[in-house]
């Protein structure tokens, strides 16, 4: 347990090099190879030590003395950008984008270990949430009076969180109930230039900010049969503060300027709660698994602001078993949580500038868009020894397009094409 601890650190620190990743809204589907291949299921469906952040009780089904899990995942997003306004070479005219924040490389690691015929310990450590875009194209040293020309402001944004999580699970046959404390660390930067009429646009941006967070996740599962298990789980909001980033950007737009109009933004930025229900039925050697969860982005700090909806995620998998192999697929669904902003109001209450509305719909849409809604995924794992076994998993999110009106921030219309793919592959001791 010891050199699997310190394995689990070293391959954690990693984490700080990837950028930005997404999928129920800024949120990873599944943290292993086999509930990524069952469509990012885990809420009732036994997955071994990566259930301390889907269903801390679950660990209690563990057979074995000891687990330990290294997965790594390469991600790859495609995010496209089209605006009817706003080119350098002439505003009248629109340009057409592909950011360069597109692929991530995302560690997780969880152990777990057996204390007696009942309670398990686990630990993990996982990179959770996440996104982004990279639209520094423009070269302004090559324009002659570049100022009060927008060209998606070269922008640049990235969110990255991960969290470190010990679980203590307590379960027999029928019944089971786990806890997880959650330490959750993250780090956050926006940057972009204004279209000001200085002879010089101003950069607006200090590099990033991090912050540590903490919480906590429940569940508990149910037998009423051997076949069929339900699970339950609720995870606490996380509040997480980074320091002059939402601020000084929404301050460049107006936000804050007027007493008497909308106020400044703050710098906090909470990962919601969650909760959600599931189930999961074996028949002889196939494995339905299906659960649904509810995304609390409405009551989060930061979210709330932005105008992020509620989002209610549904997920359901397949699982093949044989002696030395299995195969999954599987099935995710859940609805774009941030909405077209229509509000007409002025930021800083001067009806001749931004409304609320379009500033909103550009840092949604261009700087942070957390559009996918449905994803596909594939798997499968081989027993390579008795205590070793290699899993995979693929996950793909077709191409969704919205369409936001971005009128008063001088970009006319935004359009954003957004699609992922994803390859896990997973390393499975146990012993």
């Amino acid at each position: 347990m010891k050199k699997s601890i310190k394995l689990a650190v070293v391959a954690a620190l990693a984490l700080g090099a990837t950028s930005a990743f997404a999928t129920n809204g800024d949120h990873m589907i599944g943290f292993s190879a086999e509930s990524r291949a069952l469509g990012g299921t885990g809420i009732a469906h036994y997955m071994g030590s990566a259930n301390a952040l889907t269903n801390p009780a679950l660990l209690a089904k563990m057979k074995n003395k000891d687990e330990f899990i290294f997965a790594g995942t390469i991600f790859d997003a495609d995010v496209k950008v089209k605006t009817t306004a706003g080119s350098v070479a002439n505003p009248r005219v629109g340009v057409s984008k592909t950011s360069d924040e597109d692929v991530s490389v995302i560690p997780a690691i969880s152990l777990a270990h057996r204390i007696n015929n009942n309670l398990v310990l686990g630990l993990g450590m996982y990179g959770t949430a996440g996104m982004g875009t990279d639209w520094r194209f423009t070269d302004k040293s090559s324009i002659q009076n570049y100022n009060g020309k927008v060209d998606l402001y070269n922008m640049r944004s990235s969110l990255m969180l991960m969290q470190f999580a010990p679980s203590l699970a307590y379960g027999n046959d029928v019944y089971g109930i786990g806890i997880t404390g959650i330490v959750q660390y993250g780090s956050l930067s926006v940057d972009y230039d204004t279209n000001g009429q200085d002879k010089h646009a101003k950069h607006i941006g200090s590099g990033s900010s991090d912050d540590f967070g903490f919480g906590f996740q429940i569940g508990a599962y149910y037998n009423p049969i051997k076949s069929l298990t339900i699970g339950a789980v609720y995870k606490s909001a996380i509040d997480m503060e980074y320091k002059n980033q939402i601020s000084d950007a929404a301050e460049a737009y107006g936000y804050g300027s007027n007493p008497a109009a909308l106020p400044a933004k703050s710098d906090h930025l909470e990962q919601p709660a969650e909760y959600g229900i599931g189930v999961s039925y074996d028949m002889d050697a196939f494995t339905l698994t299906a659960d649904v969860k509810e995304i609390k982005w409405s009551d989060a700090k930061g979210y709330k602001d932005f105008g992020w909806d509620d989002q209610t995620v549904y997920a359901v998998g397949v699982k093949y078993t044989a002696t030395s192999y299995w195969a999954g697929i599987g099935y995710n669904y859940g609805e774009n949580p941030v909405p077209n902003n229509k509000s007409d109001v002025p930021v800083n209450g001067d009806p001749r500038y931004n409304t609320d509305g379009d500033t909103m719909n550009l840092f949604n849409y261009a700087m942070f868009p957390a559009t996918v809604e449905s994803t596909i995924t594939i798997g499968g794992g081989y027993s390579l020894s008795d205590d070793l076994a290699l899993n995979a998993a693929y996950t793909y999110a077709p191409e969704v397009s919205d369409t936001v009106d971005t009128s008063t921030v001088v970009t006319g219309h935004v359009t954003t094409k957004h699609s992922q793919q994803a390859l896990t592959l997973a390393l499975k001791f146990t012993f």
